[in-house]
C-alpha cells in the first residue's frame, strides 16, 4: 500500500516544482539549514531552493572560481542528505537522495550565490511521500479558499489572539510603503484603515500587503477595489486578493475551532 500510494504522489504531481517559503517549510518539515551534498570527497553545505518529483535546485555560498571547479563534476553521481522535522516526532529524521549533478551555475544577478541541480536517481519513497502529502494538503487548502470566500473575520483582541496576528501589516504601492490598519480579513479581501495624511490610493491600484502572524510573516498581491476619504482624514480601503496559502491555513485552523466552539455553546 505505501508503494502504491508513493507512485501515486509521483505520477501525480510528477511535472510540479514547489519553491521554498515558510509555509513549504512548515508543511515539509524540511530544515533548510541541515542540508548537504557530497560529490567525490567533498561535502558541500547548501539549502534547499526548488524541488520536485524529479530534481532538487540547490543554493549555496560560492566563488566564481569555486562554481568553475564544480561544473568538473557535471555528470558525476551525488549524494544529497536532507533533514525533516516531523510534527509527530521528536528527532529529525534524515532522508538520503542518490543523485546526478546535472548543472553547476551562479545564480543570475547575484555574486556568490551558487546553483546546483541534481536529478533524482530515483526520487527516495520517504521523500516523494513528503512532498505528496504537502501537495496534496496545498490542492485541499485551494479548495477551502473557494469555499471560504467572503467569510470576513472581524479583526479585535479576541480574534487577533485565536489567529497568532501580531496586528502588523504593512502595504507596498508602488515605491512606497504605508503601515495600515487591519479590520476584517477573508481569503479573498482585505479591509483595511490608513492614516490621514496618507496619498490617495486609486481603485484598480495593484497593491502587495506584507502580514505578520506568529505562524507566518508573508505577503499577498492583489488590486484596490474600494478607496474612500473618511470625514477624519482617514483613508477606507478594500483589497480583493488572491490565493494565499498562508491565509488560508489560518483562516482553516480559526473557522474550524470556531465551528467547534459554536457546537459545544
Amino acid at each position: 500500500m505505501h508503494k502504491q500510494e508513493t507512485l501515486s504522489f509521483e505520477e501525480q504531481y510528477k511535472d510540479v516544482v514547489i519553491s521554498f517559503s515558510p509555509f513549504v517549510l512548515h508543511s515539509t518539515g524540511i530544515i533548510q539549514s541541515q542540508t548537504s551534498l557530497k560529490v567525490d570527497t567533498y561535502t558541500l553545505a547548501c539549502v534547499p531552493y526548488q524541488i520536485s518529483m524529479s530534481r532538487a535546485v540547490l543554493i549555496g555560498s560560492f566563488t566564481k572560481e569555486e562554481i568553475a571547479f564544480f561544473q568538473r563534476f557535471k555528470g558525476a553521481l551525488a549524494g544529497l542528505t536532507l533533514t525533516v522535522q516531523g510534527a509527530i516526532v521528536k528527532e529529525p529524521e534524515k532522508i538520503f537522495c542518490r543523485c546526478q549533478v546535472s548543472a553547476v551555475g551562479l545564480m543570475k544577478g547575484r555574486d556568490r550565490v551558487g546553483l546546483i541541480v541534481c536529478d533524482f536517481k530515483p526520487i527516495p519513497p520517504a521523500l516523494a511521500k513528503i512532498l505528496g502529502e504537502h501537495l496534496l494538503g496545498l490542492d485541499k487548502l485551494r479548495t477551502q479558499w473557494d469555499d471560504f470566500r467572503d467569510k470576513a473575520i472581524q479583526v479585535n483582541p479576541e480574534s487577533s489572539q485565536k489567529l497568532g496576528y501580531n496586528n502588523y501589516a504593512v502595504m507596498a504601492c508602488g515605491s512606497e510603503q504605508h503601515k495600515l490598519a487591519l479590520y476584517t480579513l477573508a481569503v479573498n479581501r482585505l479591509d483595511f484603515l490608513m492614516p490621514m495624511r496618507s496619498p490617495d490610493i486609486p481603485v484598480g491600484t495593484p497593491v502587495a500587503v506584507s502580514l505578520y502572524f506568529r505562524k507566518y510573516r508573508f505577503t499577498v498581491n492583489g488590486k484596490v477595489e474600494s478607496s474612500l476619504r473618511l470625514p477624519t482624514g482617514v483613508q477606507k480601503l478594500r483589497a480583493g486578493i488572491g490565493f494565499s496559502p498562508e491565509l488560508c491555513d489560518l483562516m482553516s485552523d480559526y473557522l474550524f475551532a470556531s465551528s467547534i466552539a459554536a457546537r459545544r455553546a
